[in-house]
């Protein structure tokens, strides 16, 4: 005997399920919202309206819930992903986003180990004079250390190391004692440059210096002759008299060996490097499900930015060597960066990419394919699934200039976003789905309801009209009733529109429901709920394009007139 309460019921449930609460934000992006509406609005419910104490009688009206949707509410709903914002024009936008950064730099930029050798022998030395204790004889050994550079077109001015070790190797085969000093005037800290003394006994022997330290160093490159990639060392060789039976004979060995060096920054010309990025895909969303179809559509302006952030002190040059997009039509992949000559992206025509030019600084800025520039809107409107891509940068494209540099943290990082602004029609989008339901309950003894009929007001603000219908089946999907008695009911009407599309007055759509206990019988045994709707843009018949704003809203009351048999507290019915 429990009718058209249960019919509230029902709604009620249908209301509460998260898949639908899912469903109905994907309809607000498609400007689609019917059935569903109500799971996104439920925190806008007011059940306050009525008291549940009251006195019934033969039959009465009640004021069952109201809602307010608010486009905000779904844009507050999206902001956690990002995906719904307020384009520039004013009114709303879809974003796919994700973001990649080149290599590391010390991968691409980085320090080799770095040795050199030599050897100080007898006959640089002139002995004339040196016969007794306390002479002492010298001789200055200069040399240069040639860096090993990690591109053989790079030419470096300076380094400053955050890390790095030094050993150093000696021997000595003198009959005298000796003192070895060997400085690097060109690597420095706090203004002191590195060095270090070796002391050989008389006979010689070895002596090593080894895991100094170069923390902090600051290494000059240019003060060679060369005037870059060396550095100079100066190894003076003092031997001390020890008797007239010691030979005036021997040899002095060293070996320098910087390794394991990480630069803080580093500054010079660093030749041309590739600076690949990963790989990457853009999930489309929206295009890959499978739980709806559109006869067709059009978004008139779909947008593909790709906006970096770049702390390399380095002209670069930026393109994609790939960017597809697979449709979810006909699973074909179409190119993006095939477009003409004039398409700023691809590698027959890259992007010159801003670079920092003090230290500690980072440039931003963005490269965008619209409608008039690039294939991006005969790519969307084959509906892809994703759009994958790979990119890649090239720095000193003019070629040899000194004014390069980096420091440990440099990188390009890209945000490639694409935008589909709400500015389109789409004309029949077709859903279909099917829930479970239990209504096991709806058929106690104890119903006190003869007779009820539900009234829903829609008060529409969306360019949008919805059709749909509702049928209740048996666990084998036999229907057992459907809920509009005239086929595809009409239970959303557009709102009214301006010649540039814009929403300028509401429409109102009244929808009565009612259920008799003849009606509610053939609800017995039922076990899916199956929905199915159709939606416009307005006129979109006619190719009418629309613009959805954020301030677009649809307001409703859901009520129900029914005749009872029963005198008590309601929250016992059903109990």
């Amino acid at each position: 005997m429990l009718e058209d309460w249960k019919i509230y019921y029902i709604i009620t449930k249908l209301m509460k399920t998260n898949y639908m609460k899912t469903k109905i934000y994907y309809f607000l992006i498609f400007f689609v919202i019917f059935l569903s509406f109500t799971s996104c609005v439920k925190d806008n419910f007011n059940f306050d309206k009525w008291d549940k104490e009251i006195q019934y009688e033969a039959g009465f009206a009640v004021p069952a819930v109201w809602g307010d949707l608010k486009f905000t509410d779904a844009l507050e709903k999206f902001d956690s992903t990002g995906l719904l914002i307020e384009n520039l024009e004013g009114y709303v936008s879809m974003q796919y986003r994700t973001r990649v950064s080149s290599a590391a730099v010390q991968e691409i930029i980085y320090l080799k180990d770095q040795t050199t050798s030599g050897s100080i022998s007898s006959p640089v030395f002139d002995f004339d004079g040196f016969n007794q204790f306390g002479d002492t004889i010298s001789f200055l050994h200069n040399a240069e250390m040639e860096f090993t550079m990690f591109n053989p077109e790079a030419e470096i001015d300076s380094i400053l190391l955050k890390s790095g070790i030094l050993d150093i190797n000696t021997s000595s085969t003198y009959g005298h004692s000796a003192k070895l000093y060997v400085s690097f005037p060109s690597i420095t800290k706090n203004g002191v440059a590195f060095g270090r003394t070796f002391t050989f006994v008389p006979g010689g022997g070895s002596v090593s210096s080894l895991g100094n330290d170069f923390t902090g160093y600051r290494v000059d490159l240019t003060q060679t002759a060369k005037n870059f990639n060396e550095i100079p060392v100066e190894i003076r060789l003092t031997l001390f008299y020890s008797g007239s039976g010691v030979p005036n004979t021997g040899n002095i060995d060293f070996s320098l060996n910087m390794k394991k060096m990480q630069y803080k920054a580093m500054h010079g010309y660093f030749g041309l490097n590739e600076l690949f990025f990963k790989s990457d895909t853009i999930d489309v969303s929206i295009f890959s499900s499978s739980d709806w179809e559109i006869e067709r559509y059009k978004f008139e302006d779909p947008q593909l930015e790709v906006f970096y952030t770049n702390s390399y002190g380095v002209p670069s040059q930026l393109y994609f060597t790939n960017m597809v997009a697979t449709s979810a039509i006909d699973g074909v992949e179409y190119n993006i960066i095939d477009y003409g000559v004039g398409l700023p992206i691809g590698e027959s025509n890259p992007y010159n990419v801003s670079h920092a030019t003090s230290y500690g600084a980072v440039m931003k800025d963005s490269l965008k394919l619209n409608r008039t520039n690039s294939n991006i809107a005969d790519i969307i409107n084959k509906r892809p699934k994703w759009i994958q891509f790979e990119a890649k940068a090239t720095t000193n494209p003019a070629g040899n200039s000194h004014n390069n540099f980096v420091e440990d943290m440099s990188k390009i990082d890209l945000d490639v976003v694409m935008e589909l602004p709400l500015w389109g029609y789409i004309y029949n989008f077709k859903l279909r789905d099917t829930l479970d339901i239990d209504l096991s309950d709806l058929f106690s003894e104890d119903n006190p309801i003869t007779r009820a009929l539900l009234r829903i007001e829609f008060n529409n603000g969306f360019p949008i009209e919805a059709v749909s219908q509702i049928y209740i089946t048996n666990q084998y999907y036999h229907i057992l009733d459907s809920v509009f008695n005239s086929g595809l009911e009409r239970i959303i009407g557009p709102a009214q529109i301006d010649g540039n599309g814009k929403v300028v007055n509401f429409t109102q759509k009244i929808t009565k429901i009612e259920y008799d206990l003849n009606r509610l019988e053939k609800l017995r045994g039922g076990k899916y709920v199956i929905v199915q709707a159709h939606a416009h843009t307005s006129n979109a018949a006619n190719d009418k394009v629309v613009k959805i704003y954020k301030d677009y809203r649809i307001n409703f009351d859901i009520g129900f007139e029914i005749d009872v048999d029963f005198e008590g507290n309601i929250d016992s019915i059903g109990n």
